[in-house]
């Protein structure tokens, strides 16, 4: 009896490495269930340039610099037309070197963003400041991006 018991085991482990190699490995699934990574990457609207800035300008940014905040009494100042202006609050120019290290290195009541956020991450986000679409206020959204999952009209 013990070796007809051990004859079945060495049989189903035997057929389950046969099995093993034609299954593969599975696909990542496709559905709306497992968007995570989109979310914790900001690549939900786009995998890289300025609409990908516009999400992590929204996660990372909108929060301070935005009107709400403002009339509230927040520092933050407006990031609205900020390639427009010939210098930063803290003096240096305004350009992509100098946009990036005061995003990276942060200043009096701005966090510093230098490892939260990768170099892809900032390209991106410098790209949408660059473009002068930044901070909603100005275009007829007049809020923040809806989310394109929500289908409620």
């Amino acid at each position: 009896m013990p070796d007809a018991w051990i004859l079945k085991m060495a049989m189903l482990f035997i057929l389950g490495f046969q099995n093993s190699g034609a299954r593969g490995t599975p696909d990542p699934p496709k559905g709306t269930l497992q968007r995570s990574s989109e979310i914790l990457y900001f690549k939900r609207f786009a995998q890289s340039g300025s609409e990908r800035g516009k999400e992590i300008y929204f996660y990372k940014c909108w929060v301070c610099h935005n009107d709400y905040t403002r009339a509230a009494g927040t520092t933050a100042p407006t990031l609205r037309d900020l390639y427009k202006r010939p210098r930063l609050i803290s003096g240096q120019p305004v350009n992509d070197q100098t946009v990036a290290a005061k995003i990276k290195n942060g200043g009096p009541n701005m966090p510093a963003y230098q490892y939260t956020l990768a170099e892809q991450d900032l390209a991106d986000l410098v790209s949408f400041l660059r473009e002068g679409k930044c901070c909603w206020e100005d275009f007829e959204e007049k809020e923040p991006p809806r989310n394109p999952r929500y289908k409620a009209k």
